[in-house]
Order: structure tokens, then C-alpha cells, then sequence
């Protein structure tokens, strides 16, 4: 009786090529090693190396303040002067612009 050797994950390696008549670059995949690519999105979203973080940087800008504030109340803070800011932004653009967004006028030019 014969046994099957089957690997845990598939080994198969397609590759996009680009052809000669084509000027577009394809992206190469890479099916060998299939954690890969979560790996890489992992790390995108969730950088192992220091970086500086909206939140880093509002302590910064805060100083003194940000030390009683835990991280959480920190980008509550943010967020909500965000949401103000871009709010304020909207009304200019609509008094400017006669009751239009710049991004509603560049979506109909």
C-alpha cells in the first residue's frame, strides 16, 4: 500500500508574470509560505516596532496635562476634536462654496 505525503498547507507556487505585450505590472504571489501575507497585515496594523502613535504625539503636545489621562481618554479626546474639526471644515466649505462640500464639488466636476 502506497502513502500519501500531503503537506499541512499547499506548496503550489503561481506566479503573475508580466507578458511582453503588456505594459502593466502584475504583483507576484507567493502561495509557498500562506502566513505570509496575514503576517504582513499583522504587522501594518499592528507595528512591532516603536512608532510614534497619535497618542505618543498628543502627550507630547499636551505634556504635563496628558500625564493624569489614561490612553483611552487620549484618543477619545483626539477623535472628538477630529470629529469637531472636520464638522467646522464642512460648514466653511459650505458657506464658500453655496451649501457644497469641496468634496461633493469635486465628485460632480
Amino acid at each position: 500500500m502506497e502513502t500519501l505525503n500531503l503537506p499541512l498547507y499547499p506548496t503550489l507556487e503561481p506566479r503573475l508574470k508580466v507578458t511582453p505585450k503588456s505594459n502593466i505590472t502584475s504583483p507576484q504571489i507567493n502561495y509557498s509560505n500562506p502566513l505570509a501575507a496575514l503576517e504582513s497585515s499583522l504587522n501594518s496594523i499592528l507595528p512591532t516596532r516603536p512608532e510614534e502613535t497619535n497618542v505618543i504625539r498628543t502627550r507630547k503636545m499636551l505634556g504635563e496635562t496628558a500625564q493624569e489621562l489614561s490612553d483611552e481618554q487620549i484618543e477619545c479626546i483626539v477623535s472628538e476634536f477630529q470629529f469637531l474639526i472636520n464638522s467646522w471644515l464642512d460648514e466653511y466649505e459650505q458657506d464658500v462654496f453655496n451649501g457644497m462640500t469641496l468634496k461633493e464639488i469635486l465628485h460632480e466636476g
